[in-house]
């Protein structure tokens, strides 16, 4: 015997505990984990140009300083996005601005993951690998897409009757 929501005094719009519900959101550990994939990917962007200014490879100018820090401030955005998709209220309004933002950056780290790896194949060496943007990019692309799927999905399923 299967017991309803709607007898269970739950109404289709409540959450777990979890974060999880039957919300149009996505799982709350997901777009904490895509938050934090694309935070990763901005401090690394940081720390290696970061790097280079520090040891004299690079001397500080205007343009260094953003092209430093601007990629961080991006991933801000990102991960406040993927924030957004989970976020407690985010099942009464069906914004689709974090959810475009969320796939478009899936997509974008997809292509600076393939960007990062195919210096391998014109015979950088493996030490390199980690000045791209490769081995910081792909969990971006694998929790952002799967982030946008789930909250794509889900709130198709909540719309419709």
């Amino acid at each position: 015997m299967a017991v309803r929501a709607e007898d269970a005094g739950e109404s289709g719009s409540e959450r777990a505990p979890t974060g999880d519900g039957p919300g149009r959101t996505a799982p709350v550990w997901l777009g904490l984990a895509a938050a934090a994939a694309g935070l990763l990917l901005g401090v690394a962007h940081l720390l290696v140009t970061g790097w280079f200014a520090v040891s004299g490879q690079q001397e500080f100018s205007v343009g260094f300083l953003v092209w430093m820090v601007g990629p961080l401030v991006v991933t801000l955005g990102l991960a406040a996005a993927a924030i957004a998709l989970v976020h407690p209220g985010a099942h009464q309004a069906p914004r689709r601005g974090p959810l475009w933002v969320t796939g478009s950056a899936a997509v974008l780290c997809l292509l600076l993951g393939l960007f990062g790896f195919s210096s391998l194949f014109f015979g950088a060496s493996a030490a390199s690998l980690f000045l791209g943007p490769g081995p910081y990019a792909l969990p971006g692309a694998v929790l952002l897409g799967a982030l946008t799927l789930s909250a794509w999905t889900r709130r198709r399923r909540a719309v419709r009757p």
